[in-house]
């Protein structure tokens, strides 16, 4: 056989590059059988806000339920519970509705939640509109749910911001963190039983800020995780790195570049003209726009998922949930995401 010069200079670089990928990709390549989530994920329209935990090899989302594609406002009447076991098939197995709470009857204003297990027992933490933050508890990932306070967790007026979008933080020795907010963000630590403040929450610094509506101010929907020694707040797409959870933090900008993203994801519904965003809404960065989800590891993997307001019959209003592979670069960064149609390709059990 004959080799070109070219390709001969060629093969050494796919070698290097071939043996530092990762071992899912490695095997990938091999031509093994590979399933893919597809993106948006395999779920019902209106299923976002998706926040993914892993309980004993099997993933849950704890999803928000947006209504109606013909909402004008946002319009959420419950919270709903998914399972998967390859990021691929997902079965509805839950749901929490308002009246099983604090708030003791229906309620349009189901907004973000997430949830976390501690000593046996699962804590679903719960947006009732922008005021109220509340508290239920299973023991089982999808319920059923009974509320242990009898009130919010954390009420409107203990912080100078929207008490909302609880996102949890939990370390390898069981401390755990709450933090929410708009645009300003708070964060304390949850007491041992999960389901009281073990501090007075505290305001989070965030150096050079930037969001959706351009610099100097970040957005809601906060989310922390860790890998190694850093720390990673994130809100949307927008995120900042610390070595500690309560900061600071130091903005590295949003992880969506057009570049990244297929071209049928691009044409935001909004853009297009076929629904009218609500008055507030005039984000200068559509791509990054309300991409409320989660990080989350699995099998040797790192992912993120968000919502999705690009496909059609979709609005800002009425929202679907996608998928991406995380990669982290050696000084911590995260590498830019990539949007694909055809999602990320399952993660395999462990053998």
């Amino acid at each position: 056989m004959i080799i070109s010069r070219r390709r001969a200079l060629t093969l050494p670089l796919l070698a290097s590059a071939w043996s530092a990928a990762p071992a899912w990709a490695r095997e990938a390549g091999r031509g093994s059988r590979l399933q893919y989530t597809g993106n948006p994920l395999r779920l019902p329209m209106g299923v976002c806000d998706p926040q993914i935990r892993i309980f004993d090899d099997v993933a849950w989302l704890y999803a928000t339920h947006d209504a109606s594609p013909t909402s004008r406002t946002f319009t959420m009447k419950d919270w709903q519970i998914w399972r998967s076991d390859n990021l691929v098939n997902w079965s509805h197995e839950g749901t929490l509705r308002p009246e099983q709470t604090y708030f003791g009857k229906p309620s349009n204003h189901c907004w973000a939640t997430d949830a976390i297990r501690r000593n046996g027992k699962y804590y679903l933490y719960f947006s009732m509109g922008p005021e109220n933050i509340g508290v239920v508890v299973s023991d089982a990932p999808a319920g059923p749910w009974r509320d242990p306070l009898g009130k919010a967790l954390i009420a409107k007026g203990q912080v100078p911001t929207e008490t909302r979008d609880p996102g949890i933080l939990q370390e390898a020795d069981g401390t755990s963190y709450i933090v929410f907010g708009t645009y300003d963000f708070y964060i304390a630590r949850l007491s041992d039983n999960m389901i009281s403040l073990a501090e007075t929450p505290r305001r989070i610094t965030i150096a050079d800020p930037e969001g959706p509506y351009g610099r100097g101010k970040t957005d809601d929907k906060p989310f922390l995780h860790r890998r190694g020694k850093y720390y990673y707040l994130s809100w949307g797409t927008y995120y900042g790195i610390g070595t500690s959870p309560y900061g600071p933090f130091q903005c590295k900008g949003p992880l969506l570049l057009p570049e990244n993203v297929e071209p049928s994801f691009l044409n935001d519904s909004s853009m297009r003209g076929r629904y009218a965003p609500p008055p507030g809404f005039k984000p200068k960065n559509w791509l990054n726009f309300d991409r409320h989800g989660s990080f989350f590891k699995w099998r040797g993997r790192w992912f993120f998922a968000c919502n999705d307001q690009s496909q059609e019959g979709t609005t800002p209003l009425f929202r679907q949930s996608v998928i991406f592979d995380v990669h982290y670069l050696r000084d911590g960064r995260i590498a830019p995401l990539k949007l694909a149609a055809n999602g990320v390709i399952s993660p395999k059990k462990s053998r």
